[in-house]
C-alpha cells in the first residue's frame, strides 16, 4: 500500500470512528430504483423504497412505494396505474422525517450525484411536484468509502 493509500484510509477510519463516537445523531441510509440500465425515455429512474437506520439503535424506519399503496387500498397489481401518486407520497413521508430530523448526519453507500444519490431522490421529488422544505447538508453526508 502507497503512503497516499495508507493516508486515505487513516483518514477514512477517523470519520468512520466520529460517526460511532456520535451514534445516536447518524442514520445508515440506502435506496433503491428502478433500473438506471433499462431506461430509454430518458426519464430518471423512480425511487422505490428508502432506508433510513439508527446508528446507535438499529431501529429503521422504511418507506416504500409498497407500504403507501397497501395504506391506500391499492393491491399489488395496481400499483402501476398509481406509481406517480404512491412514490410522491413516499417521497412526502421521507423528506416530512428528514426535516423532523434536522443537524442528523447520514452515512451512505455511494450516493453521491443526480445519478444516484441523495441529488436524486431530491429530483424526483421536484419531478412529482414535490419541493423538499429541508435538504440534508453535504457537511452532514458521509460516504463510506471516501475520507471527507
Amino acid at each position: 500500500m502507497s503512503a497516499p493509500d495508507s493516508q486515505k484510509q487513516k483518514s477514512s477510519r477517523s470519520v468512520i470512528d466520529r460517526l460511532f463516537e456520535d451514534a445516536a445523531n447518524v442514520w445508515v441510509t440506502h435506496y433503491s430504483c428502478e433500473s438506471f440500465y433499462d431506461r430509454t425515455d430518458g426519464r430518471s429512474p423512480r425511487i422505490t423504497s428508502i432506508a433510513v437506520r439508527k446508528l446507535d439503535s438499529g431501529q429503521t424506519v422504511s418507506f416504500s412505494i409498497h407500504q403507501v399503496a397497501e395504506l391506500d387500498g391499492i393491491d399489488l397489481a395496481g400499483i402501476t396505474a398509481h406509481y406517480d401518486a404512491l412514490e410522491r407520497k413516499m417521497l412526502d413521508a421521507f423528506f416530512a422525517h428528514v426535516g423532523g430530523h434536522k443537524g442528523m448526519k447520514y452515512l451512505h453507500w455511494n450516493m453521491r450525484d443526480i445519478n444516484y444519490g441523495f441529488a436524486a431522490i431530491e429530483h424526483r421529488y421536484r419531478v412529482l411536484g414535490g419541493n423538499p422544505a429541508f435538504v440534508i447538508p453535504d457537511e452532514n453526508k458521509f460516504d463510506r468509502i471516501r475520507p471527507v
